[in-house]
């Protein structure tokens, strides 16, 4: 390309200066392009429909309580084909189980459960349930500590159906939640 062809030789630019542009131009084009999709995302082994209360011993009011959970998994559906015998499970929470904060907000919860299996098997998880925007856990997640799908995470977001209870007045005894998905991946 002649000096009179190129727009920046004829602004004023020395040949050396705009072939240097041209490379940064290039380069600026590398980094600020679209990442490459990855090819091979996590798979989706479950998703279920769930109902659950947690049960608090004192009342919840703005403090730290225990927390009892108990859980129903139902309508389960194998995404993946991986998981097609698991259609639904009893939850048991473990003792140990804490909340603070008051419900419906902001609340965080925090423990171990077990999930018996309609097969008879077994999975044991640790949960966080959250609905303190501020805290990064917002919804519900949990890991698959042992048993069917160790491994897996499990995420949901859930709705808060009845209240006993308010905070500031005498506090939150227990509450009862749904989800619409609760999705198991691996």
């Amino acid at each position: 390309m002649s000096d009179q062809g190129n727009v920046l030789t004829r602004a004023g630019f020395p040949t050396r200066a705009s072939t240097m542009f041209s490379a940064l131009t290039l380069a600026a084009t590398g980094l600020f392009s679209a990442p490459t999709p990855v090819a091979h995302a996590q798979d989706v082994d479950l998703v279920c429909t769930t109902t659950f209360q947690f049960n608090f011993t004192p009342p919840l009011d703005f403090n730290t309580v225990d927390a009892d959970t108990v859980a129903t998994i139902a309508s389960c559906n194998s995404p993946n084909g991986s998981q097609p015998q698991l259609q639904s499970a009893q939850v048991n929470g473990t003792p140990g189980a804490k909340a603070d904060g008051c419900a419906p907000a902001p609340l965080h919860l925090g423990g171990e459960a077990t999930f018996e299996w309609n097969t008879g098997r077994t999975s044991e998880i640790t949960f966080v349930v959250s609905t303190d925007p501020t805290s990064g856990d917002l919804g519900l997640s949990a890991s698959i500590d042992s048993g069917v799908m160790a491994g897996d995470t499990i995420t949901a977001t859930p709705v808060i159906v009845t209240q006993d209870g308010l905070c500031g007045a005498g506090g939150v005894q227990s509450f009862t939640a749904n989800t619409a998905a609760l999705t198991f991946t691996g």
